[in-house]
């Protein structure tokens, strides 16, 4: 089968996003859905490596008042370090290398082509496993735990649980096609990941693993389709959106709604990608600083960094990131995302089946208590951390494997 690279020929089919034949904006029939799926490559054109240098040498930077940091939000002397090094000291195809080392495909599911990586184990015993990243991340935010779930027999964990891992990237992310048409969200990402899963690799069960806006399209997987899902594993709940009617809450509870609340300021991004997400896009998707700044204040801010994001995150870590979403031109539409589920939610009820909770005490959003998730999901296993952040996979890839292996070998 001949393997798909990424080129600008190949990124321009994947921005129009739809079959031959179809019409924008229109949802396609059940019949009309295609699931073709073939191999994948990463190549980034060495023409878009060169306009990406020459913009950074010529980024107009704007004033700082001194010694004020990060207090105003992205410091400028460390954008100016990271912005130096990604034009001059980054080197892409040393990373694409490794990237390119892992199984990558593309499947074509009712007008857009899905990207991710299938990386099956030898083990006969192993159970299917969906790992769904967010914003501002990417599928590389699931690579070092990979080996440690598909092969725990050589990474330290002989005996343990193995599992079948699928990394998908979500819709409008990376190297999965931009959406030309309104209304996808998470029940439309859901649905087709469930074909994804279900349909062309064959899983007939499965269990899913969510970051951030994976979290919630893993929900609307397993509120959909629970036949299929063995079990949700998630890691945070943010804010108390999710109860329908306010109940007699807990001392613990009040505190956390007391908590979620008072960061009220640190969503204002979010506002942003919900209300005017095009407005945003013109600047992120024309200039590396500015795209730059508003990623990875986020990773710096979310993530347990102490206030030094490399204590986390390298550099080479942060613009592998940055890469993928200045190569495809995919900052637009990520955000575009947040617009479409704030208008279309998805299925709404408690989460029946079997649901695994990492709570991570160092993440920016504040921890839910136990009582509150039981709310929400059929919770199984709770595990609270004061370790690793909003990243989880990226800063605690061991303990996420340990947890997983944990969570799912009882079911």
């Amino acid at each position: 089968m001949k393997r798909r690279e990424f080129n600008l020929h190949t990124f321009n089919l994947l921005r129009a996003g739809a079959l031959a034949g179809a019409t924008s904006g229109a949802p396609l029939a059940a019949q009309e859905t295609t699931t073709m799926s073939e191999p994948f490559s990463i190549h980034i054109p060495d023409a878009v490596i060169g306009d990406l240098k020459q913009r950074i040498n010529n980024t107009r930077w704007p004033d700082q008042i001194p010694g004020s940091g990060w207090d105003y939000g992205t410091d400028t002397a460390y954008l100016r370090e990271l912005l130096a090094y990604w034009a001059d000291g980054f080197d892409w195809r040393a990373v694409e290398a490794r990237l390119n080392s892992f199984p990558h495909y593309q499947a074509e599911i009712d007008r857009l082509r899905i990207h991710y990586i299938h990386a099956p184990s030898a083990r006969d015993d192993a159970l299917p496993l969906l790992l769904l990243h967010g914003w501002p991340s990417s599928f590389v935010q699931m690579l070092d735990v990979l080996p440690l779930l598909n092969d725990p027999d050589n990474h330290g964990a002989p005996g343990a649980p193995a599992f079948h891992v699928v990394v998908a990237s979500l819709p409008g992310y990376g190297f999965s096609s931009l959406p030309d048409f309104r209304g996808v969200g998470f029940p439309q990402t859901a649905a087709r990941l469930t074909t994804l899963m279900h349909d062309i690799l064959g899983y007939q069960r499965y269990g899913l693993r969510g970051s951030d806006l994976g979290a919630n399209t893993s929900v609307q997987m397993a509120l959909a389709h629970p036949e299929q899902v063995a079990g949700v594993h998630l890691s945070g709940i943010i804010g108390a959106l999710g109860v329908s009617e306010p109940p007699r809450f807990t001392a613990a509870e009040q505190d956390f709604i007391k908590a979620s609340a008072a960061i009220e300021g640190e969503i204002a991004y979010a506002r942003m990608h919900m209300s005017k997400p095009q407005t945003l896009g013109q600047a992120l998707n024309d200039s590396p600083a500015g795209l730059a700044a508003w990623i990875i204040e986020k990773f710096r801010a979310w993530g347990d960094t102490g206030g030094d994001i490399e204590f986390r995150f390298s550099k080479d870590d942060l613009l592998t990131n940055l890469m993928i979403y200045w190569a495809t031109g995919t900052i637009n539409s990520s955000v575009r995302m947040y617009y479409e589920f704030v208008r279309d939610r998805g299925l709404t009820g408690k989460v029946e089946v079997p649901v695994g909770m990492l709570m991570s005490h160092k993440d920016l959003f504040p921890p839910a208590p136990r009582e509150f998730g039981e709310r929400l999901y059929n919770v199984q296993r709770w595990t609270d951390t004061h370790v690793g952040g909003h990243f989880l996979e990226w800063e605690e890839p061991a303990l996420v494997a340990s947890e997983l292996r944990a969570f799912f070998g009882t079911l």
